[in-house]
């Protein structure tokens, strides 16, 4: 468990001489700019004094410590066996009940769009071109990462049934995977429980 994190505790409405009631405890993993109010955001590299900085796959919690995880446009990140290793991560760090929302692009949509789209006529440059008149602006970024730093690299993708595979294959039962749109491009989003 990271230093300074515990259970949050609210008083019970009608508090009087009635015992506190339990405020579940939500990791926002890889968070970036998304701080989320009565969550615990984290993130490698934190915007915020309010984030906990920590490094991935391995999380810095003990077992059974969430009640819920969102894990947005991270796992993307990580090569196979770390990414496999974060999942494996994720569901120790969830409590027996628990629910995590994984959400990753879509790579067989993004290699379609990739494909599909015009070349540029002329060198183009895809650091923050998220044009979609052409392969080398979003439909790469969602194939490769933007690229602006080390951590905004893509190292894997994930089909929807690859996505779903790997979660079973790690305990999570039921996976449900849906197609959605998101940071421009289509991504599947897995809810997932323990």
């Amino acid at each position: 468990m990271c230093a300074g994190l515990g259970f949050l505790w609210k008083p019970a409405e009608n508090a009087g001489m009635a015992a506190p009631a339990l405020t579940p405890v939500r990791l926002n993993l890889g968070c970036g700019s998304d701080i989320r109010q009565e969550w615990i955001n984290v993130d490698l590299h934190p915007s915020d004094p309010r984030v906990v900085q920590a490094s991935f796959p391995s999380l810095p919690f003990g077992d059974d410590f969430a009640d819920e995880i969102v894990l947005s446009h991270v796992l993307e990140h990580f090569g196979y066996r770390d990414g496999l290793t974060l999942c494996h991560e994720i569901y120790r760090v969830l409590k027996p009940g628990g629910h995590a929302l994984i959400e990753v692009p879509d790579i067989a949509w993004c290699m379609a769009q990739f494909l599909g789209a015009p070349e540029m006529g002329d060198y183009t440059d895809p650091a923050g071109d998220y044009s979609t008149h052409h392969k080398w602006g979003l439909f790469a970024q969602g194939i490769w990462g933007d690229q602006h730093h080390d951590g905004l690299f893509h190292k894997w993708g994930f089909t929807a049934h690859r996505l779903l595979a790997q979660l079973g294959h790690v305990g999570f039962r039921p996976v449900e995977v849906r197609f959605v749109f998101s940071h421009g491009v289509q991504c599947l989003s897995a809810a997932c429980s323990k």
